[in-house]
């Protein structure tokens, strides 16, 4: 009782981070946490807070509850080796803090995910963690086309395309295996489109850290621009970071994807993606060749005896139903609502964080991080 209890307020630990992480009638969401920390480390990491900070201030909280210095700061960095927190650097010191389970331990399993937690990962999907990701509010990724989908006459900002958000980056960059498509060919459900599992692309500090860490691989600026073009070939939707200098862009098939999975069991899933596209048909221009929904990872183009169909209520606007359309008869249309995602991740997680509490409750986790309280 006691074990499951330290779980518990675990859990409730991570909940109040931007991303919940909401309880069940199953209690998946504890097993989960059980894979990746002993007892004794989810005591330790109950000190964690949201914010990055030394092993000496978290210390200051951890004394308390009789936590020597030395076992702490050795935990803190085995937890990080595991997945389960946060490991970065504070004026050039090294700094930890708690870690939402996506995105966050979950993608951190890259190259060492088990049979047994992606299962539960799966599950805690349909349970309850859907309802903390899926809103219509802001998301921590975002749809974007390749580039060349998008009509010249349209606008399209420099963080709405793939090869656009690479070639203005500064780097380095990275690859890593796809978490996704691993738990699934551990499940022995193999992806459906392809044989490649180095799908996901990082960018700047974030590449930096995982190719230190041995996870990830190096890669050039002209590597990462063909890997996006391989995705595309393949027929890869491509979801960034929802940040105008995003950390990563994932390359995901509707087959192995935790989030296009979950989502087309959604009944608007468009509703709960933030794109700026979506596609229109010329009617009097389509043969019905059927090529764009083969292509369509989301279900959303159809053939009723006619003219191809696009169900604007389950496209996300990827423009992955261009390319191969022999008679030029889709394009992809400006919603008009088109937004420019935020800055970068302090301000996509402000933004998350003021819709899910308001502004008085943003407030109050501001006023505690002022303080150098827990939040």
């Amino acid at each position: 009782m006691a074990t499951e209890d330290v779980y518990r307020r675990l859990q409730k630990h991570i909940d109040n981070m931007p991303v919940g992480y909401p309880a069940t009638e199953s209690g998946v969401e504890l097993r989960l946490l059980e894979h990746l920390f002993t007892p004794e480390e989810a005591e330790m990491a109950l000190h964690l807070s949201a914010v990055p900070e030394t092993a000496e201030k978290i210390h200051k909280r951890a004394k308390k509850d009789g936590i020597e210095f030395r076992a702490l700061r050795k935990t803190l960095r085995r937890l990080v080796k595991k997945g389960a927190i946060i490991g970065t650097t504070v004026k050039g010191e090294p700094a930890y803090s708690k870690a939402m389970l996506a995105i966050g331990m979950f993608e951190f399993q890259a190259g060492r995910i088990t049979k047994e937690y992606h299962e539960d990962f799966r599950q805690y999907m349909d349970e309850g963690f859907a309802e903390a990701i899926f809103t219509k509010k802001t998301g921590q990724m975002r749809t974007i086309p390749i580039n060349e989908e998008v009509l010249p006459d349209r606008r399209i900002g420099t963080y709405d395309g793939a090869k656009e958000l690479v070639m203005n980056s500064k780097g380095p960059f990275a690859v890593i295996p796809c978490v996704c498509r691993d738990g699934m060919d551990l499940e022995d459900i193999p992806c459906e489109m392809t044989e490649i599992r180095e799908t996901c692309l990082l960018m700047g500090n974030f590449a930096e850290k995982i190719v230190h860490s041995g996870v990830g691989k190096a890669l050039s600026k002209e590597e990462m621009v063909g890997m996006l073009d391989r995705a595309n070939d393949v027929g890869m939707v491509i979801q960034p970071q929802n940040t105008q200098d995003p950390h990563f862009i994932c390359c995901c098939c509707g087959c192995c994807c935790a989030v296009l999975t979950t989502a087309k069991k959604l009944p608007r899933p468009a509703e709960y993606f933030d794109a700026n596209y979506y596609a229109e048909i010329e009617e009097e221009l389509c043969t019905e060749c059927r090529n764009c929904s083969d292509r369509c990872q989301m279900d959303a183009i159809s053939f009723n005896g006619g003219p191809s169909q696009v169900d604007v209520m389950q496209c996300i606007g990827c423009g992955l139903c261009i390319p191969t359309c022999p008679d030029s008869a889709i394009q992809l249309r400006e919603k008009p609502d088109a937004k420019a995602p935020p800055k970068d991740q302090d301000d996509l997680y402000m933004q998350i964080l003021k819709e899910r509490y308001g502004p008085l409750g943003t407030a109050k986790l501001a006023a505690k991080k002022v303080l150098g309280m827990k939040i």
